[in-house]
């Protein structure tokens, strides 16, 4: 992609950054705001640059509430060294790179509210190089009625959010990266239905969901087997002097581990149960989120388990310091594997494989306007003990990046 091209991407994605449905309506009759209406946000001129996404916006209307587009571009470089030499974003295959620096997110979509109650998402991954073609694959579309806080009906296509690093949107994640353990036991875009609800008797919350574990582009084939995900949590803040304090455990079930819609589709992960338990803080400029991940292995995996922190220090309202810690092991050999990003890239790294893993994260982020436009960077330090066919790894990665979600 030429430089031009890049440039004014880059300027679309500044101009449209911003929205969310979050907020309180206000308690008198507002006028209908957006670009069908020919009404833009009030404030700075950045505020009504930030507002162009919206294309209409009622919150008095009975039927259309809201109409907005949405989007997400991320893109990102890293360079990292090993004793058998150096890896990073140039490895990375040339359709998902603009030069040497990776496109992880390329996304446009619609989102809406209509009847007070129901509200729905689209996303579209587009090709980096809009090339053969635009329109690369459908993430997620979904509906949610939302009766009231305790219960929400969702259904259509989602991210699988198992473990408390999924629960964060991609837009507000604080660290580079997920941990090592997390990406395995990711089990991608999913067809099926969820309930989910908070604010329950004294602080309860939870989440019963049913999905199809077919990995395809669009909608599910429906042809192999079924994944079920429960959750139930406490939000014990009251009593504590925190702002925040939630304690929250989760099991998956994956009924047919391994199965593929097509050759071309990515398999459900090699795991038939997995459980997540985590706690999370926050207290003025602290945050702290610890987690316990267990995998069942299936298909002659050996079973997996982590423990992983994540620390936030903000120095600012801009400024961010984050810190994550990530301890791994496998109860046979070669159970772990080196994350995808970027540390499998290295030359010489084995079959990529092991027992015993630990990986650091120091890094920086840089908000210009919140998570909708920020600067993001680290450096990683990774250590991994192989098995008999090889996989010892020990190397630094350093990353920067841009995020841009509207």
């Amino acid at each position: 992609m030429n430089t031009s091209r890049i440039a004014a991407l880059l300027a679309l994605g500044v101009a449209f950054t911003g929205n969310s449905f979050a907020g309180s309506e206000p308690a008198a009759p507002a006028p209908a705001s957006g670009i069908l209406t020919g009404r833009l946000g009030e404030g700075s001129g950045l505020d009504r640059l930030w507002s162009v996404p919206t294309l209409y916006k009622n919150p008095q209307h009975s039927v259309v509430q809201e109409l907005a587009v949405i989007g997400q571009l991320q893109t990102q470089y890293a360079y990292g060294s090993t004793d058998s030499g150096n890896f990073g974003t140039q490895d990375v295959p040339d359709p998902l790179t603009w030069g040497n620096i990776e496109v992880r997110r390329f996304r446009l979509g619609l989102k809406g509210r209509l009847f007070k109650k129901l509200t729905f998402l689209n996303l579209t991954d587009l090709h980096p190089d809009l090339s053969p073609r635009y329109y690369k694959r459908t993430p997620e579309t979904y509906f949610t009625w939302a009766e009231n806080e305790a219960l929400n009906i969702s259904a259509g296509k989602t991210e699988l959010k198992f473990d408390r690093e999924q629960e964060y949107s991609s837009r507000d994640f604080p660290a580079f990266e997920r941990s090592a353990v997390g990406h395995m036991l990711y089990f991608g875009e999913l067809t099926g239905a969820w309930v989910c609800g908070s604010g329950i008797g004294s602080g309860w919350l939870y989440y019963l969901g049913a999905y199809s574990n077919d990995r395809v582009d669009e909608v599910s084939h429906f042809t192999g087997g079924t994944i079920l995900l429960s959750k139930i949590g406490y939000d014990y803040t009251p009593r504590t002097s925190f702002d925040l304090a939630q304690v929250k455990l989760q099991y998956l079930h994956n009924s047919d581990s391994g199965h593929a819609a097509s050759p071309g589709d990515l398999p459900s992960p090699s795991y038939s149960d997995a459980i997540s338990l985590s706690n999370e803080i926050t207290d003025g400029r602290f945050g702290q989120t610890t987690e316990f991940l267990w995998g069942n292995g299936a298909l002659g995996r050996p079973d997996v388990f982590a423990l992983s922190s994540m620390v936030t220090w903000s120095f600012t309202e801009k400024l961010q310091f984050v810190n994550t810690l990530e301890a791994a092991g496998s109860t046979e050999e070669n159970g772990v594997f080196l994350p995808a990003r970027y540390e499998a890239l290295a030359p010489g790294a084995g079959d990529r494989r092991g027992d015993a893993y630990f990986a650091a994260f120091a890094g920086l982020n840089y908000y210009l306007r919140g998570h909708n436009l920020k600067l993001m960077s680290g450096v990683k330090y990774t250590h991994m003990h192989g098995g008999d066919s090889g996989g010892d790894f020990d190397g630094w990665t350093g990353m920067a990046g841009v995020r841009i979600a509207f």
